[in-house]
């Protein structure tokens, strides 16, 4: 079958920190080159003149722009207006290559795009680029003995209202205007390898550096005309003994479109999926997401990965997505994740954490040029059982295979090589059902260094600018985590009592994790009420790192009042940490008081039979007759109750008919003395 690793690489290196702004690059496929620049438009003016023999120095038309369309590199571009007139001639130049040998360019590009200003005109051709040459450059003077102009007209098709990248070293050049003998750069050195760029000016007061976009003055002839348009300018790249800069007109700034949080787990891949293979099939992927280890960067858990030689030596382990495929490469402002590796029990080999890949389209046919690598031992010392968070849009890379420190570069360097480089799918057409991505965490392909050991992977951010008009950047935050672990609240019941009780609710964790969970939780009615039965109780419920239990405790209302159980609620809302599993907890008030009904009967002769019975049932209790007078309460009785809990006794007392008498009576319990009502009776 088809190899599914392409390049293998060897063992990770270990290197240095070496940190480069996040760059782009120039349209035509090279070499990148360490420490190629990109750098803003400050060492280019403008400049108009009349292109005639009499014509005088000009306002020039020019100005920094947004737009149009998306501008080839970064947000704007300069923007060159031509009028009517045909002797109307516009520069955009700079001194920086003044006195640089024709034969040291050894990159020579720029974008444009051209356009009528007439409501239907004809197309308008392009602006084009100027070298003012001294054929000896060893003379001590500074006089042009050529003008080498790179014409888009004679090197492809013109296409207006479209940005168009042109390479002039390896175009054809026409020497002193377009009617001019043709050349190269290469050819022209070749004749004259004493040609340098010069800096002749007309005036002492009007600079004239060597390299120059232009627009307008007829140097194109009558085929090419230039009036009542617009022009263009944007990327151009300049190599001068192989270090390459790149130029980015305008100077439009982006805006931060914020950051998008999601979180990967069993249930959500957020467009993140695994895949495994070795030399020669496909296999299992074998990642788990996981607690821990330790305290993650982020959230409770990670994504791992496990690598064991006796299982499989030659065992690759991805996480990748398509979602960032079709993405140019100089569109990317964010890469960070973070890493925690460590060996098994007895392997003294240190590992080398997850590493990450970008598949790369160089020119624009939709299949993968060059692959390359964020090896975090090449950016730094990496450290066993760690968590680490690694930068990669400014770290070092590494083209195709592991070079090490030495031979990395920067992603600066690699967009100023191939600046339409975009993140490819890198499928398997063999295979169309295995997971595909252009952007992939690996594990494997190291040797001893990522072996027989466990690799973790969490806290990825990858941002990029909108596609649209580079204005807006954006990034999707990821967090990779297990299922959460779930929270449930139990019931709970307590006697009333006389003194006050509490009803104590059990919190349970369904399983430990390396933060506290919390949550919120408050008391509800049911036919227990608030402030009369129970206290109304809310707060924070916090489950300390490590534990699985917590309780919620609420006051209870006691009274002497004998009447039913009565029921109330808690409940758990907005977890951290964890979800709800079952977040209602019934709390139920069991009433203990004891009701103590009396009854008083007409006896014979003029005497009172006492009936006295409880509920619930209060065996042997002692129990107390009372006659309620005006001057207050007189004993009649006292006696225990029967196992039944009642008392029926005849009292000894006589009475005058017509005597109306009031008792009441009280029994005493374990849980406190309780009185019956008041009860009248008139004596027959």
């Amino acid at each position: 079958m088809h190899t599914p690793l392409g390049r293998r690489v060897g063992v990770l290196a270990a290197g240095s920190l070496v940190l480069s702004g996040l760059g782009l690059g120039g349209a035509f496929a090279a070499d990148p080159q360490q420490n190629s620049t990109v750098v803003g438009s400050s060492a280019w003016y403008t400049q108009a003149y009349e292109n005639f023999n009499t014509g005088g120095y000009l306002t020039p038309q020019q100005a920094d722009v947004t737009g149009p369309q998306r501008a080839p590199y970064g947000t704007s571009s300069h923007r060159i207006t031509i009028g009517e007139s045909s002797a109307q001639t516009e520069l955009y130049r700079t001194d920086a290559y003044d006195g640089v040998a024709v034969g040291d360019l050894t990159r020579l590009e720029y974008s444009e795009l051209a356009r009528t200003t007439l409501a239907g005109g004809a197309d308008r051709q392009a602006a084009y680029l100027r070298l003012s040459v001294d054929n000896d450059g060893t003379d001590g003077t500074d006089s042009i003995d050529a003008s080498l102009f790179f014409f888009p007209a004679n090197n492809g098709t013109v296409v207006n209202g479209q940005w168009q990248s042109w390479d002039v070293a390896n175009g054809t050049l026409n020497i002193d205007g377009d009617g001019g003998a043709t050349t190269t750069l290469a050819d022209y050195a070749n004749a004259h390898p004493n040609a340098v760029l010069v800096n002749a000016p007309f005036d002492q007061t009007h600079d004239a550096g060597a390299l120059a976009l232009i627009a307008g003055g007829a140097l194109g002839g009558p085929t090419d005309p230039q009036t009542n348009g617009e022009y263009f300018v944007d990327r151009v790249v300049v190599g001068n003994a192989g270090q390459d800069t790149l130029y980015d007109f305008g100077g439009g700034s982006e805006v931060n479109g914020g950051t998008t949080d999601l979180t990967v787990d069993p249930a959500h891949d957020q467009g993140w999926k695994h895949q495994a293979y070795d030399n020669v099939d496909y296999l299992t992927s074998d990642q788990a997401l996981v607690d821990g280890p330790g305290v993650p960067p982020l959230g409770e858990g990670s994504l791992r990965f496990t690598l064991l030689s006796t299982e499989n030596p030659d065992r690759v382990e991805l996480f990748r997505t398509t979602q960032y495929d079709d993405t140019f490469v100089r569109d990317l402002r964010t890469l960070t994740f973070s890493t925690f590796a460590r060996g098994n029990a007895g392997n003294v080999t240190p590992q080398q954490p997850a590493y990450l890949r970008l598949s790369v389209d160089n020119d624009g046919d939709g299949t993968m040029d060059n692959t390359l690598y964020f090896y975090p031992a090449n950016n730094g010392a990496v450290q066993q059982a760690t968590w680490q968070t690694w930068s990669a849009a400014g770290g070092l890379w590494n083209v195709d295979s592991d070079t090490g420190v030495a031979g990395a570069i920067t992603l600066s360097d690699y967009v100023v090589a191939h600046p339409d480089a975009k993140i490819v799918v890198n499928g398997d057409a063999g295979f169309p059902n295995q997971p595909q991505g252009g952007v992939a965490f690996l594990v494997g392909g190291g040797g001893a260094s990522q072996m027989n050991g466990s690799y973790y992977l969490d806290d990825i951010t990858i941002g990029k600018v909108d596609a649209a008009t580079g204005h807006t950047a954006t990034s999707k935050r990821f967090d990779l985590e297990p299922t959460a672990p779930t929270l449930t609240i139990g019931d709970a019941s307590v006697a009333e009592g006389n003194s006050g009780a509490t009803l104590t609710f059990p919190v349970t964790l369904s399983r430990p994790v390396v933060r506290a969970v919390t949550a919120h939780y408050a008391t509800g009615n049911d036919s227990a009420k608030a402030g009369d039965d129970y206290r109304a109780t809310s707060g924070t419920l916090t489950i300390p790192a490590g534990s699985t239990t917590g309780t919620v405790s609420v006051p209870v209302v006691s009274d002497r009042v004998h009447e039913a159980s009565e029921t109330m609620h808690v409940s758990l809302t907005t977890p951290v940490g964890a979800t709800v599993a079952d977040g209602t907890g019934v709390g139920t008030i069991l009433d203990d008081d004891t009701a103590v009904g009396l009854g008083l009967r007409q006896a014979r002769h003029h005497r009172v039979r006492v009936v006295v019975s409880t509920s619930p049932v209060a065996a042997g209790a002692p129990v107390t007759v009372y006659r309620v007078l005006r001057s207050g309460a007189k004993q009649l009785l006292a006696t225990n109750l029967d196992a039944n809990g009642r008392l029926s006794v005849r009292l000894a007392g006589h009475y005058r008919p017509g005597t109306r008498v009031t008792m009441v009576a009280k029994v005493q319990t374990a849980n406190g003395p309780y009185r019956s009502l008041r009860v009248h009776l008139t004596v027959r």
